[in-house]
């Protein structure tokens, strides 16, 4: 009996990129008939300083795909969503429709402006509103979130519809953005969920001990009470935290300035979009703030992480040019700290503690901020009402996204599966999730500049980081001959800091080139190298590179 094409079940592809085992750098693709549908491109920030400017998935997949990709769906606006958005279309090299909710599409104009692009297929999306990619249809639903104008997304695939929650949580005090639509997900439930993609990195706290209100009152609270002058570092892409502050700065009879780009363009757009109206009164320039009595100035900072050349850290370190801090000024970090963040936050704490300047973080009281992120139980009410037939658990370590599948188990939902970048899910509208194809996946390092680097010179950069850098320079004739002195020089080698330890390596140069005349140009730079290599370890020990260049002239 033939089988009818109709009677084939269809199928739907899963393909995570970015977000799976790691925290940030948010990207995934769902492919379905021939077309792939993205959804989020975020970059993520080095965690070392070797002139690493962003960090964001490999796209290697997309790329050799690029003709079947129908579009690319935006959640939200922050870096771990957007900042890898330029480089994915200048792979691709063609024009791919863009969809982002308001806030988030104003961010990418204004990082596109930047690096002297344009994106002329950006399409504004609103919550309800359902939009056709594809052969997907896609509806965003309004979640709460530490950034305005978040959405969790349903799509409906050709194997019934997916639910991704986004970054989300279920405050229910946004003070500069709306909640969580409940009631639209509740409905979604009851008509049946075939897939849910939830968020899983704040599966370890247990629930929400403070909402933003909460925050929102005890930052009114602290200004108000305090008589000097108020600093407070924070996440510049939180609206709820910049219209607390606003009020703050108003009912206190304070001036409010913001310190740093990024907070700056945040204030603007949020402004521009209508989820903050400051006084234009309220507002200082940076140039004006230290000519204001201290009991009568807020100061916003960036830098709430100690980013080296961050307001924040340049205020702690007393090299801020337009401010400095006083003795009983107060500094409040409304921020957690990052993992991986918090030698440079203590450090710079001890800046201003150095100062005797009062500080105040999440750790002396957790008033002070609260995550964007859902709890544990607000992630159990996310599966109970949108009752899924199946789950992946996303966004977080493998760690988060086991204890998030137990906990999907936990809750009834029995077809699961837990896999990190790379690794393909098929679903079918009856069957079990099934591991499918690897797909190619990694990191992409685009130093400053522009550039991407590679494995192999981070290596060398590193290398170099590490124990310097030796160079040697020297003429020879065809004979491998020295026509005269080598020139010697050292970059960050310890123990060559002066001319005598140059001379002396030098010397060793002068005694090689003797031993090996004649030697072809290969055996005598090997040579050369292992010399310096035995000279430099009995100085310092350190593992430099050495870089020999041996210059063929005419005798």
């Amino acid at each position: 009996m033939e089988m009818n094409v109709s009677d084939v079940e269809k199928k739907l592809r899963f393909v995570p990129l970015g977000g799976l085992g790691e925290i940030g750098m948010n990207c995934f693709a769902l492919e379905q008939d021939g077309e792939i549908l993205v959804v989020d491109c975020g970059a993520a920030f080095p965690d070392d300083d070797l002139g690493v400017d962003i960090i964001h998935p490999d796209f290697s997949w997309l790329k050799e795909r690029s003709s079947d990709i129908v579009g690319i769906f935006i959640t939200h606006g922050h870096e771990d969503h957007i900042g890898a958005l330029f480089y994915l279309l200048r792979e691709l090299q063609k024009k791919v429709p863009v969809y982002a909710p308001p806030h988030a599409s104003a961010l990418i104009k204004s990082r596109f402006s930047d690096l002297g692009a344009s994106l002329d297929n950006l399409h504004e999306v609103r919550g309800g509103v359902v939009q056709q990619v594809g052969s997907f249809l896609v509806e965003p639903i309004p979640v709460a979130h530490s950034i305005v104008d978040a959405y969790a997304l349903s799509i409906e695939t050709v194997v019934g519809r997916v639910v991704h929650t986004g970054d989300f949580n279920l405050d229910q005090e946004q003070p500069a953005g709306h909640l969580t639509d409940s009631y639209r997900l509740k409905e979604l439930g009851k008509a049946g969920v075939r897939l849910l993609l939830s968020d899983s990195t704040n599966i370890d706290r247990e629930s929400r001990q403070y909402n933003e209100g909460d925050v929102a009152r005890f930052l009114i609270e602290m200004v108000q009470g305090f008589e000097g002058r108020v600093v407070v570092g924070m996440f510049s892409s939180n609206g709820h935290r910049l219209w607390a502050l606003g009020e703050a700065a108003q009912q206190s009879g304070r001036k409010l300035c913001f310190l740093g780009r990024s907070l700056t363009r945040h204030h603007q757009l949020a402004t521009r979009l209508g989820h903050l109206r400051f006084p234009s009164s309220l507002l200082v320039d940076p140039s004006e703030i230290q000519e204001i009595h201290r009991e009568k100035l807020l100061v916003v900072a960036g830098g709430s992480q100690g980013e080296g050349a961050s307001s924040l850290r340049r205020l702690s370190a007393g090299k801020h040019p337009q401010l400095k801090m006083d003795r009983g000024d107060k500094v409040c970090l409304s921020s957690r700290v990052i993992p991986g963040n918090e030698m440079a936050v203590f450090h710079m704490m001890n800046g201003f503690l150095r100062q005797g300047v009062e500080v105040q973080s999440h750790r002396s009281n957790a008033q002070i901020h609260t995550s964007g992120h859902a709890s544990r139980d607000e992630l159990t009410e996310m599966i109970e009402w949108l009752q899924p037939q199946a789950f992946i658990p996303v966004h977080g370590t493998l760690h988060h996204l086991l204890a998030h599948e137990k906990l999907a188990r936990e809750l009834g939902v029995a077809d699961t599966c837990v896999v990190e970048n790379g690794a393909s899910v098929e679903i079918s509208s009856s069957k079990e999730l099934r591991r499918a194809d690897r797909v190619r996946h990694g990191l992409v390092r685009v130093a400053f500049g522009g550039k991407v680097l590679s494995n192999a010179c981070r290596r060398e950069r590193g290398d170099m980081a590490r124990g310097g850098a030796l160079v040697v320079s020297v003429a020879v004739n065809e004979q491998g001959v020295s026509l005269g002195p080598a020139q010697v020089t050292a970059m960050g080698v310890p123990g060559l800091e002066d001319q005598k330890t140059i001379e002396a390596m030098k010397a060793i140069v002068d005694q090689v080139l003797q031993e090996r005349r004649g030697s072809p140009s290969q055996l005598l730079s090997d040579a050369l190298r292992r010399a310096l290599r035995h000279r430099l370890n009995q100085i310092s020990g350190a593992r430099s590179v050495i870089v020999v260049h041996l210059q063929a002239r005419d005798n």
